[in-house]
């Protein structure tokens, strides 16, 4: 597959990946189309992968291939990190993306199409809505351009998920799907605290309605195209990570703000300070003016 992984270290990543992530043997067997027994082997044994079951991988755990090396090879991780920071200005909060995940989840992490994939969407798009609207970040979350779509930065989303199923804040929860497929959802069991975000908690709530109304009905597939239309994923390469400041380049339904409107009023401003201030010679001529229409 690589010569950089033996089938042993291979196996090794996918335990990790499908243990991580809640995905049994026999789910796993059913989305690559082989016998459970066919995984164990993978897992245990070093039986090689298939380039078709391997891609098959990493559609389950929805990584690139980079990511799947990194999981394997820390220092990979590390050394990949460094190759973009477009973003260095954003710092990742974790509390804020908790309370907003629970948040997202406790409005509608009920709802059946409302597993992993399209979850990623309504967090990215609930980051990047508010930072086109109010030019600062919410959570600070990192999102990568995937074949799928935006998805949050494994590493960090890992270690949210990870430190809220330990306090017992959430469960994540793997079913069959549609075609065969594997379901990852969430599940909350606390409310969430969103007087973490200070006064912009009504801008936070305003933004998440609108991207959850609008978006989270939508099916896996429904949403992936959505996200595949927007500018910030339009304008990065696959497997980098999103910049945040391309918002500013969107346009049509996924603009949130009326760019003409502003240029307009900028180009207003501009007229006016060039002009200054009307003497009062000027005024009381033009109120004189009006007289006479009257």
């Amino acid at each position: 597959m690589n010569e950089k992984l033996n089938p042993e270290q291979i196996g090794s990543i996918i335990r990790s990946l499908r243990n991580e992530k809640g995905v049994s043997q026999e789910q796993m067997a059913q989305a690559l189309d082989i016998p459970r027994s066919a995984i164990s082997q993978i897992e245990n044994e070093g039986r090689e992968l298939s380039f078709l079951e391997f891609q098959k991988v990493l559609n389950l755990f929805q990584i690139s291939f980079d990511e799947f090396i990194a999981h394997g090879n820390p220092q990979s991780k590390s050394q990949k990190s460094v190759q973009k920071n477009i973003n260095k200005k954003i710092e990742f909060q974790p509390e804020k993306f908790k309370q907003l995940l629970l948040y997202i989840l406790e409005k509608c992490g009920s709802k059946p199409n409302v597993g992993e994939t399209v979850l990623y969407k309504l967090l990215y798009f609930c980051d990047f809505n508010f930072f086109e609207l109010y030019e600062k970040p919410l959570t600070g979350m990192k999102y990568k351009k995937m074949q799928y779509g935006p998805v949050p930065e494994q590493s960090s989303f890992a270690s949210v998920i990870k430190e809220m199923r330990d306090k017992g804040v959430i469960e994540r929860v793997t079913r069959k799907y549609i075609n065969n497929t594997i379901q990852t959802r969430y599940v909350n069991f606390l409310s969430a605290d969103l007087s973490i975000f200070g006064v912009d908690t009504d801008k936070v709530i305003k933004v998440a309605d609108a991207v959850i109304g609008n978006l989270s009905s939508m099916s896996a597939r429904q949403i992936e195209d959505h996200s595949h239309a927007d500018y910030p994923w339009q304008s990065s390469k696959f497997d980098e990570e999103i910049d945040y400041s391309t918002v500013f380049s969107r346009t049509g339904e996924f603009a949130q703000k009326d760019y003409d409107e502003l240029w307009q009023q900028a180009a207003a401003n501009d007229i006016l300070n060039e002009l200054g201030e009307m003497s009062e010679e000027e005024n009381e001529y033009y109120l004189n003016l009006l007289k006479k229409n009257d």
